[in-house]
């Protein structure tokens, strides 16, 4: 590396905006007087920014694209304001600290807690660095206990702590509001499901009359879309709003929560742990309206699950080793199994949008299975091709870990000489310096081969895969697994197969579908 690149790292969180002496800006003037003092001649100066995240994990854009720049030894130093700055895991950190900035010869520099790695040779500065990592997650934690406590009570007293309300409702002034254009979707989808209609013509009717879905509505309000809208409801989103009491005035909350300070990914939490308060906000469905759609709702679905030999039981569970790999080439979606004795993959998605290309498409499940093993033997034929021009990697591989280890003998060898002084200090630096620089050589070209051998070892799995399937009658979850990765059925009779393995192109089938 030529030019010296200093990185300078900056990072607000949510909790830290009210405070000023944290702010962007702040840190930055900072950054930028400390840089002045050290008086690096042409330095190149790059700045890395995380504006809203926490500190508690380093699943940050900015941060990990710094990251990737160490890794690629395009960094030198890396300077932030204090060491809660980078990260606030004790662990975490420490790792980066203790073995990656070193193994990467990074000088890491935090203004305000005064460390400087350069001046503890690799190590985190002892107790008063440890103390202040402690300090930095206790706080963290602390602050995040609050913040769950603070909501958790606002939700009791019936403040909204809702990032984003039901659909149907709107936010004013801290109070849910009826959003009339949403709310009478919301009266139509309740009026229909408690005069009996099924879920598909509800789906069918909101189709018609161009209602667009939640995500589209709330899209179409702040006019982020130029190609309109599908409009195409799914069950599942009727199926919550008709489950939602939050139509009939009753507030709800607390229904997810975070299991781990600074992650964002949330889980359900058990109803009887829910915040309920009836009569919260204005209704837009009638409770009687409400109970009559639910009750319907079960009705329709209860001779199903009270028939003594239904469509599951006649037929067992239909499988097949495809599931989850077929989507339909028009809309995207995953094409569904039918537990019937002519089992087909459906397209579900546009079940209720009938001038939609793939309309009631579908692709009898024996049928593609046979052309899809059909076309994996001959994928299979072509990787076993491939495989016998491979070269061996294990000599070289081998080679490598013994001249790693001759070099860290020499290493250890030269360190012995100058403790015992056989050697000046000045000599000890420049045999180091050329040791040093053949490890890191080395260390380049095992980081090749290694990458090389994973490669490798995952073509042999490939290939053992390739040679069951030739000697496959059927096909196997296992064949699929190993070669396939998406199967699109087209309306006409297309089939297309990605493959696995990048050096295959997909695989276009023309097929005729069979009279059912």
């Amino acid at each position: 590396m030529g030019k010296y690149v200093m990185a300078k790292y900056i990072r607000l969180s949510m909790e830290d905006v009210k405070n000023d002496s944290m702010s962007i800006e702040s840190q930055r003037l900072l950054l930028d007087a400390h840089i002045a003092e050290m008086c690096i001649p042409d330095a190149e100066i790059l700045e890395f920014v995380d504006n809203g995240h926490s500190g508690t994990d380093f699943e940050r854009p900015a941060v990990q694209e710094l990251l990737e720049l160490i890794r690629q030894g395009k960094i030198n130093c890396v300077i932030v304001k204090d060491l809660s700055r980078f990260g606030r895991n004790m662990i975490e950190t420490g790792y980066y600290l203790e073995r990656v900035f070193p193994l990467f010869r990074i000088r890491f520099i935090a203004v305000s807690d005064a460390y400087d790695s350069s001046e503890y040779e690799g190590g985190t500065g002892g107790m008063d660095i440890a103390f202040k990592f402690l300090i930095h997650e206790q706080y963290s934690r602390d602050i995040s206990m609050k913040i769950k406590t603070a909501k958790r009570a606002k939700a009791v007293r019936g403040e909204l702590v809702l990032k984003n309300c039901a659909f149907g409702f709107k936010k004013v002034d801290n109070r849910l509001e009826i959003d009339e254009t949403a709310a009478k979707v919301i009266r139509l989808i309740f009026s229909m499901a408690a005069d009996g209609q099924s879920l598909t013509q509800i789906a069918t009717r909101l189709y018609e009359d161009n209602h667009p879905t939640p995500s589209e509505y709330k899209q179409l309000s702040r006019q982020v879309s130029e190609n309109g809208y599908s409009c195409i409801w799914g069950k599942s989103q009727l199926l919550s709003i008709l489950s939602d009491e939050q139509y009939i005035g009753t507030y709800i909350a607390g229904k997810t929560k975070i299991l781990d300070v600074g992650s964002g990914k949330a889980v359900k939490v058990d109803e009887s742990e829910w915040t309920k308060i009836v009569n919260h906000h204005p209704a837009i469905v009638d409770k009687v309206i409400f109970d009559a759609a639910c009750k319907k709702i079960d009705e329709r679905g209860e001779p199903l699950r009270n028939r003594k030999i239904g469509t599951w039981e006649r037929y067992r569970k239909i499988t097949s080793p495809l599931q989850g790999k077929v989507v339909c080439g028009c809309c995207g979606h995953t094409m569904s199994l039918s537990s019937t004795k002519n089992a087909a993959f459906h397209c579900g998605f546009t079940r209720a949008a009938p001038d939609m290309e793939c309309y009631r498409h579908k692709k009898m499940a024996d049928e593609l299975e046979t052309i899809v093993l059909s076309e994996s033997r001959k994928q299979a034929r072509q990787i076993l091709d491939c495989a016998k021009g491979a070269t061996s990697w294990v000599s070289a591989s081998t080679e490598i870990e013994t001249r790693l280890m001759q070099i860290e003998d020499a290493k250890r060898v030269l360190y012995e000489r100058f403790v015992l002084g056989e050697i000046t200090a000045g000599k000890y630096h420049v045999d180091k310096e050329g040791i040093d620089t053949e490890l890191r050589r080395v260390k380049n070209v095992q980081v090749v081969l290694t990458k090389e051998a994973m490669q490798k070892a995952s073509v042999a799995d490939v290939q053992q895969s390739a040679t069951d399937t030739l000697n496959a009658n059927e096909l196997s979850k296992s064949i699929v697994d190993a070669l396939i990765d998406i199967v699109r059925v087209y309306p006409d009779n297309r089939v297309e197969i990605d493959w696995i393995l990048p050096m295959f192109s997909a695989t276009i089938v023309e097929t005729t579908e069979k009279a059912s």
